[in-house]
C-alpha cells in the first residue's frame, strides 16, 4: 500500500481516538483496579499491530510503562513445528493456529504481570519471531506496567463441533478432521485459560471474509518479491485461519472492552463499548 504524506495523527485519526479512550480508562482506574493486560484481536490485515502501537503511545503519554507484543512472537520454533507435523498432522508445520504457539511461555508472561506490584510493574522476557526466516530469532527484555497483546486468535474459544470441513484445505488436507480436532483441543486446554488473564478487550471486525483475503493480499505485496506467495499459495495459507476467524465473529465478544466495526476501505465504521460490570 502506498505511503501517505499525511502525518500519522491524521492518517490514523480513528485509531488515535480509540487509543485515547483506552488509555483514559486505564489511567482513570485506581492502581489496584487498573487493567494490566489489554487484548486486541482481529483478522489478518485488520490493523492490530498499528492500533497496538498507538495504544502504547497513548498510555505512555499518561506516565505509565506500556509495551506491546504480538501473539505471533510466541510461535514455536521451526524445528518444533516440523516435529508436530511428523507426530500429529502435516498441516502443523504452518504457523498460526492454536497449538503452534509456546502457550506456556505466554502464560508465564501474563501471570507475572498479574502478580506484579501495579505501581512498579515487572520485567518480562519476551520472544521474538522472524517471519522471513519462519523461526524464532531471539528474545527481548522489557519492563512494563501495562502489556498490550495482539493477535489474530487472541480470545479464541473452542468450537462445539469441527466435523464438517469449511474450505478446500480442510477437504483435501484434513479429510479425517484430525488437524482441526487437535487444534480445537489445544484451544480448549491451553488458550482459553490464558484469556482469563486479559483485563480489557478490543475486537476489530471487518465486514466479511472477502476483506480478510484482500487485506492479507495487500500485506503480501509489501514483502520482497522473491519471498511473496502467489495467489494460490496465499489462498491456501489463509485457509488455515478461516475456520477460527469466522468462529470468533460468531462468538459473543469478550468483555469489558470494545468492538470496532471496520469498513471495506479499512476505516472505522462504528465503536461499541462493552461492559460486563
Amino acid at each position: 500500500m502506498p505511503q501517505s504524506d499525511r502525518p500519522p495523527q491524521i492518517e490514523f485519526a480513528d485509531w488515535h481516538a480509540i487509543a485515547s479512550d483506552i488509555a483514559e480508562q486505564i489511567d482513570g482506574a485506581s492502581p489496584d483496579q487498573r487493567p494490566r493486560i489489554v487484548g486486541i484481536s482481529g483478522s489478518q490485515g485488520s490493523g492490530k499491530s498499528t492500533l497496538s502501537n498507538i495504544v502504547v503511545e497513548h498510555i505512555k503519554q499518561r506516565g505509565l510503562q506500556a509495551v506491546t507484543v504480538s501473539l505471533d512472537d510466541f510461535y514455536l520454533t521451526k524445528a518444533q513445528r516440523i516435529e508436530l507435523s511428523r507426530t500429529v498432522h502435516p498441516l502443523l508445520r504452518t504457523r498460526g493456529v492454536p497449538g503452534t504457539h509456546d502457550s506456556q511461555w505466554l502464560g508465564q508472561v501474563l501471570h507475572a504481570l498479574q502478580a506484579a506490584n501495579p505501581a512498579e510493574g515487572v520485567t518480562l522476557e519476551l520472544p521474538t519471531f522472524d517471519k522471513g526466516m519462519d523461526d524464532r530469532s531471539g528474545q527481548r527484555q522489557v519492563r512494563c506496567q501495562i502489556l498490550v497483546l495482539e493477535g489474530w486468535c487472541v480470545g479464541v474459544q473452542a468450537q462445539p463441533d469441527v466435523s464438517q470441513p469449511i474450505n478446500a484445505l480442510e477437504r483435501t488436507a484434513d479429510t479425517e478432521g484430525r488437524w482441526r480436532s487437535w487444534v480445537n483441543e489445544q484451544t480448549r486446554e491451553h488458550y482459553e485459560p490464558l484469556w482469563q488473564c486479559i483485563d480489557y478487550w478490543v475486537q476489530l471486525r471487518p465486514p466479511g471474509f472477502a476483506q480478510v483475503v484482500q487485506w492479507r493480499g495487500e500485506q503480501e505485496q509489501q514483502i520482497a518479491p522473491d519471498k511473496q506467495m502467489d495467489a494460490q499459495a496465499l489462498r491456501r495459507f489463509i485457509d488455515h485461519y478461516e475456520r477460527l476467524t469466522r468462529w470468533q465473529w460468531a462468538c459473543a465478544p469478550h468483555q469489558p472492552g470494545m468492538r470496532v466495526e471496520l469498513g471495506a476501505d479499512h476505516n472505522v465504521v462504528s465503536v461499541a463499548n462493552l461492559n460486563n460490570h
